[in-house]
């Protein structure tokens, strides 16, 4: 079979393990991580991606053209909602959002969810490919802040969500181990973050097994399969994502 994979840059290493890994012939368009800033922009931009592979396949532009697009995507903040393609079937793993890639399965991501509430998770692909909230960063808003509004407004604004008050939210942060290359500075950059924000700071084992059997072709319960013509829909249940 031929896949087309369009996938976030968060994903790179992983996905590309997979894409090696598989029996299937596959081609891969990468989407920077920046979307994930801006949720409202990231239908229209995977849609515009989905629309072009279509359209080089109607033109003969593959040489092996693709039989199925799938997404290195879960949810991601109904990032995905709306989407379809016209001839061919679309492919999202039906997680929450990108840990769930990650660790494996949407499971594994609700079972640690549960086992500690409030995780800010990382691992190797959001520390090279993200900007992630740092001390620096919120010490120099303040700053600004003061110099615009004063100290005590300057610390009401810090305390809430435009500063860092989000990060009272949080208890612990979860470094997931890959099953490819792991870099001791990763490991060292989740310590020095958690320590930044008084969280405990947790580690686990990462796992290939989702995004291998998304680039096998082994589409079960744990996907999406939206058939050419239909529309990528959420729905408020454990399946995350649904077809209209």
């Amino acid at each position: 079979m031929n896949l087309h994979i369009i996938s976030c840059q968060v994903v790179y290493r992983e996905m590309s393990v997979a894409a090696a890994m598989s029996p299937n012939h596959t081609t891969i368009t990468w989407v920077p991580q920046g979307l994930h800033t801006e949720p409202e922009k990231m239908p229209a931009a995977l849609q515009a991606e989905i629309d072009r592979i279509e359209e080089k396949i109607a033109a003969g532009k593959f040489r092996c053209p693709p039989e199925a697009i799938v997404l290195g995507y879960g949810l991601c903040s109904n990032g995905t909602v709306g989407l379809k393609a016209r001839n061919i079937p679309l492919v999202i793993p039906r997680t929450d959002d990108c840990i769930a890639l990650f660790l494996g399965s949407q499971q594994t991501y609700l079972d640690l969810f549960r086992k500690h509430p409030g995780t800010y998770w990382v691992n190797g692909g959001w520390i090279e490919e993200t900007e992630l909230p740092s001390p620096e960063k919120y010490r120099k808003m303040r700053e600004e802040f003061v110099e615009l509004y004063g100290e005590d407004n300057a610390d009401f604004l810090m305390e809430s969500g435009v500063g860092w008050g989000w990060t009272k939210n949080y208890h612990y942060c979860g470094y997931i181990k890959p099953c490819g290359y792991d870099s001791p500075s990763w490991r060292e950059w989740a310590e020095e973050f958690a320590g930044a924000y008084g969280w405990e700071l947790f580690e686990t084992q990462g796992s290939n097994r989702l995004l291998e059997k998304l680039l096998a072709g082994d589409w079960d319960e744990e996907f999406l399969v939206c058939p050419p013509g239909k529309t990528v829909a959420a729905c408020g249940d454990e399946r995350k994502l649904t077809a209209q």
